[in-house]
C-alpha cells in the first residue's frame, strides 16, 4: 500500500513538473520511424505510410504515462516533396496534452544519396485537472485548483542526409520557446515549452546478402536538462524481420523486434527496462506500433533516390 502511495506522489510531482517545463517524450522506436524526431525524414521513400503507436508504463497505479500517436506520410516524387501529419496524445496523472502538426519536406539528390529539409508546424494543447492532485495539505494556496488549459502554437525544423552506407541528421523542436501562465495564475509561468535538439547518425553494414547490421547513435538536449545519449544497434534480416537493442543514458535499456506481417503491414514491439529512479516503482515501458504502407511507382523518366528505407 505504501509503495502505491509513493508512486502516486511521484506521478503527481511529474505532472506538476510537466506543467512547469514541457519535455518531449522519449520514443524507443525512432530507429524504424525517424519522422518521430526529424521532420526532414518525412516522405523519404516511395511508400505512403500510416502508423499508430502506443507507449505505456507497466504499473497497476492509476495515472501512469500513456502516449498514443497517429502519423501519416507520403512522397510527392515528381516534386521532390514529402507531406506528413502527426498527432500525439500524452496523458500523465492530471495532465492531458494533445499536439497536432503538419509536415512538409523537400528532398534533393546529392551524390549517391538524398539531402532532405523539413518543416513542422501546428498547435499544442495541454489541459490540467488540478482537483485530481494528491494533496498532503487539503487546501494548499500554492497549488492551482480546478481545470485549466493552455493552447500554444509550435514549429520545428530538421535536416537529414542518407545514402546506402550511412545517415546523419539534426532537428530542433519548439523553436518558439514559449512561456505561458494558466488563466488564474497570470503572474506565474506555469507552462514552459523549452527548445529541444536532436542529432543522429548511423551506418548500414552488409553482413551478407540478406543481413544488414545498423549501429547508430542519438543525442538529445533540452534546455535545463542534462544531455542524453542513445546508442542503438539493429540487425535486419531480408528486409522482413529485425531485432534491435539500445541504451539510453540515465533512463533505460531497450529491446525491439520488428516483423513484416505482409509486404504492406508491419508491426514493431519494444520494451524499456528502466534504470532510472522510477525502476523501483515500475516494471518498465511497453511500446507497440502498427504501420500500413502502399508502395508507389516512380514517375516515368525520372531518377528517384530511395537509399536504405524500412517502414
Amino acid at each position: 500500500m505504501l509503495r502505491k502511495q509513493i508512486l502516486s506522489i511521484v506521478i503527481t510531482l511529474v505532472a506538476i513538473l510537466d506543467a512547469a517545463g514541457q519535455q518531449d517524450i522519449s520514443f524507443s522506436q525512432y530507429v524504424f520511424d525517424k519522422m518521430l524526431i526529424n521532420p526532414a525524414y518525412t516522405g523519404s521513400s516511395k511508400w505512403l505510410v500510416g502508423s499508430i503507436k502506443n507507449r505505456s508504463m507497466i504499473s497497476d497505479i492509476e495515472g501512469t504515462p500513456i502516449t498514443n500517436i497517429f502519423s501519416f506520410q507520403a512522397p510527392l516524387q515528381t516534386k521532390g516533396l514529402g507531406l506528413g501529419v502527426k498527432v500525439i496524445q500524452d496523458k500523465i496523472a492530471v495532465t492531458n496534452t494533445l499536439a497536432a502538426t503538419g509536415i512538409i519536406s523537400y528532398h534533393i539528390g546529392l551524390g549517391k544519396g538524398k539531402l532532405s529539409f523539413g518543416l513542422e508546424g501546428g498547435v499544442n494543447n495541454s489541459s490540467y485537472n488540478y482537483d485530481q492532485l494528491v494533496r498532503i495539505i487539503g487546501d494548499d494556496p500554492a497549488l492551482p485548483s480546478g481545470k485549466q488549459s493552455v493552447l500554444m502554437p509550435d514549429i520545428s525544423a530538421g535536416v537529414f542526409y542518407q545514402n546506402p552506407i550511412f545517415y546523419v541528421g539534426g532537428s530542433a523542436y519548439h523553436l518558439f520557446n514559449q512561456k505561458k501562465s494558466v488563466p488564474s495564475y497570470d503572474q506565474n509561468e506555469m507552462y514552459v515549452m523549452e527548445q529541444s535538439y536532436y542529432g543522429m547518425g548511423g551506418l548500414f553494414i552488409d553482413l551478407s546478402k540478406n543481413i544488414v547490421f545498423e549501429p547508430g547513435v542519438l543525442v538529445k538536449y533540452v534546455a535545463g536538462s542534462p544531455m542524453q545519449f542513445d546508442v542503438n544497434a539493429t540487425v535486419v534480416f531480408v528486409d522482413k524481420f529485425a531485432l534491435g537493442a539500445s541504451y539510453r543514458t540515465g533512463d533505460a535499456i531497450v529491446g525491439m523486434v520488428k516483423i513484416d506481417i505482409t509486404k504492406n503491414l508491419k508491426a514493431v514491439y519494444s520494451y524499456d527496462y528502466l534504470i532510472s529512479e522510477l525502476s523501483s516503482f515500475s516494471k518498465g515501458n511497453h511500446e507497440i506500433s502498427i504501420s500500413y504502407g502502399i508502395e508507389l511507382l516512380p514517375p516515368p523518366a525520372k531518377k528517384v533516390i530511395h537509399p536504405r528505407y524500412y517502414f
